[in-house]
């Protein structure tokens, strides 16, 4: 915005290309498989992890993968689980050390299911490069005390 308004050069304003990453989407349900559809469309390399297969989504050329490797080769971390017990936090502080610094997870699932607390410490410290937050673990309103309201979502660019 503020490189728009002030007229910065092109170079500046020109954002980063979807085409070549790698989307890693965590639950390949009806939403994730929604995910990896509009992923192929802007041309992502698409892997992903799920309690269980789907052909509509091998059909798309996703590549299904443990969540280890998904975390370690994505660019983009989008998940889209239910909140259960397999699933309670299932991105912890482990799991965001995996992640390459540049990438951005879109956490669009339950709350829950992304520790907040280590999520807020990855984002400071600038172990993953940011984060789209569309749920919290307490909603609405949203504690005034979640460490996500205090942390930076973006760090670096992909």
């Amino acid at each position: 915005d503020e490189d728009t308004r002030t007229r910065a050069t092109r170079k500046r304003i020109i954002g980063n290309e979807l085409k070549g990453k790698t989307l890693g989407i965590i639950g390949t349900g009806t939403i994730g498989l929604r995910v990896a559809e509009i992923g192929k469309v802007f041309g992502c390399n698409l892997i992903g992890y799920s309690r269980s297969e789907r052909k509509e989504a091998i059909d798309l050329g996703l590549k299904y993968v443990d969540l280890n490797t998904l975390l370690k080769t994505s660019d983009i971390v989008t998940i889209h689980t239910s909140l259960n017990k397999d699933t309670k936090d299932i991105l912890n502080k482990n799991e965001f050390e995996l992640m390459k610094p540049s990438a951005i997870l879109i956490q669009t699932s339950r709350g829950g299911t992304v520790n907040e607390q280590a999520l807020a410490e990855a984002l400071n410290s600038g172990t993953i490069a940011g984060a789209g937050i569309d749920v919290f673990l307490q909603e609405p309103p949203v504690n005034t005390n979640n460490p996500l309201l205090k942390a930076n979502p973006f760090q670096k660019t992909f």
